[in-house]
């Protein structure tokens, strides 16, 4: 049993290091995994989860961008906006990292999580159109912590936003493109932050 979980960590570990390697290919994505998962685990800490599952949307959320490996330079480090076919490959990026950690049984929740970090809470997102509760709480959380970070950090097509602009998004659209409950506490994190109250 320990030999069994220490290959899994080395699994894991194995594919965090992908994951990098392919954030290395852009330098505006650089540690943003890392980042998207640090954000997870300061919203988590606002909510009551067992240590299992805490454990397992961590680990998703380090490797949550491992289908960026079917994305082309041309199309990643492209500088304004995307058209219809690379738009494709680009929502397609969730299901290649479904395909990639299939044969790991050690990660089949963490697969699951991936496999819908775009769903949106009013049923209108990908791959399956889940809605509210359908949508695992891993894949829930992800999705407002990559929104964030995407908020947050500069990108080949445009700058930073301000925090108050986070803000209003994620409550703009808490109850339609994510889950409600996560995108306040997000959004007191951010206001948190802003204040310099964050610690």
């Amino acid at each position: 049993m320990v030999q069994t979980e220490k290959l899994a960590d080395h699994v894991t570990d194995a594919l965090v290091a992908l994951v990098g390697a392919l954030e290395a290919r852009d330098s505006y994505s650089k540690d943003q995994s890392m980042r998207v998962a640090r954000f997870v685990e300061r919203l988590m800490n606002r909510f009551k989860i067992d240590p299992v599952k805490r454990q397992a949307i961590y680990q998703a959320t380090l490797l949550h961008d491992i289908g960026m490996v079917s994305v082309p330079d041309k199309i990643l480090l492209k500088q304004n906006a995307l058209n219809k076919e690379e738009l494709a490959v680009i929502r397609a990026v969730p299901q290649v990292a479904a395909r990639i950690l299939e044969p790991i049984a050690s990660l089949a929740d963490e697969r699951e999580m991936i496999l819908h970090q775009s769903e949106r809470w009013d049923g209108s997102g990908y791959p399956d159109g889940l809605r509210g509760a359908e949508i695992p709480i891993g894949s829930r959380f992800i999705a407002v912590a990559k929104a964030v970070e995407a908020m947050t950090h500069h990108r080949a097509y445009r700058r930073a936003r301000p925090l108050s602009f986070c803000m209003e998004q994620l409550r703009d659209n808490a109850g339609t493109q994510f889950d409600p409950k996560i995108a306040e506490v997000a959004a007191a994190l951010l206001f948190e932050r802003d204040k310099g109250d964050d610690g």
